[in-house]
């Protein structure tokens, strides 16, 4: 049996806490539910939670070497975009920069022999997110959520050049909206608000420990699909 060492890098959704309990967070439910399956008498998987609140892309590179290469991990998670997205300069990537340090970061892991797997950001309600109604520069297009689409977009196209495997959670709380509009709980499923089950409605953007189950299992999913590991572990 080989074990798997899995890094979830990522920024305030990838720590998760203080929102959720740190066993509610996704790298701890992800972990629990991989070893479940494999290896309910022995660990075989660690993940590591290397999320930081309020990090970019490139302050995410700053720290790379420490909190995720040193731990020569065999799959890396890499969660980043909702503070890509921010207005303030010394916060603010442009989409194409964003791209290309997402491209820096899948670099660095394969250097060591890793492999990437790439998220787009959860969504953000607009009408539940102090944060960027604090300010019109969202106006331009319609709300920050749909400025963030711009980088789950960038997402998609670093999965493509680098190339690396990408968990569209994005998509996957969209979808949650959809059912609700069909089940008639909204009339709209864009504007998202029926989505509180899955992000805070306190602050509109961090997923709820409900939420947070949602990306486990996305990416629990995603994991399953990659017979490199499955047959790694099943050996």
């Amino acid at each position: 049996m080989q074990e798997v060492c899995i890094v979830c890098f990522g920024d305030s959704v990838t720590q998760g806490t203080p929102q959720v309990h740190p066993e509610e967070t996704f790298p701890r439910v992800l972990e629990r539910r991989l070893n479940q399956r494999f290896r309910p008498d022995r660990a075989a998987f660690q993940v590591i939670n290397a999320g930081v609140g309020g990090e970019s892309t490139a302050e995410g590179l700053v720290r790379i070497q420490f909190d995720v290469l040193d731990h020569a991990p065999q799959i890396v998670i890499v969660e980043f975009g909702l503070n890509d997205v921010r207005y303030e300069p010394e916060k603010h990537i442009p989409v194409p920069q964003f791209v290309e340090n997402l491209g820096r970061i899948a670099t660095a892991v394969t250097d060591i022999g890793g492999q990437v797997i790439l998220t787009t950001p959860s969504p953000v309600i607009n009408e539940r997110h102090p944060y960027s109604q604090a300010t019109d520069y969202y106006d331009r297009w319609g709300g920050c959520n749909q400025a963030l689409v711009e980088y789950v977009e960038g997402v998609r196209e670093a999965g493509r050049i680098i190339p690396a495997r990408v968990c569209d959670l994005y998509e996957a709380f969209v979808e949650k909206a959809v059912e609700a509009e069909f089940r008639g709980e909204t009339h709209d499923y864009r504007d998202l608000l029926s989505l509180q089950p899955y992000i805070s409605f306190e602050d509109g953007v961090h997923p709820t420990a409900t939420g947070q189950r949602l990306i486990a299992q996305e990416l629990y999913k995603l994991l399953l699909s990659m017979p490199s590991i499955v047959d790694d572990v099943d050996a």
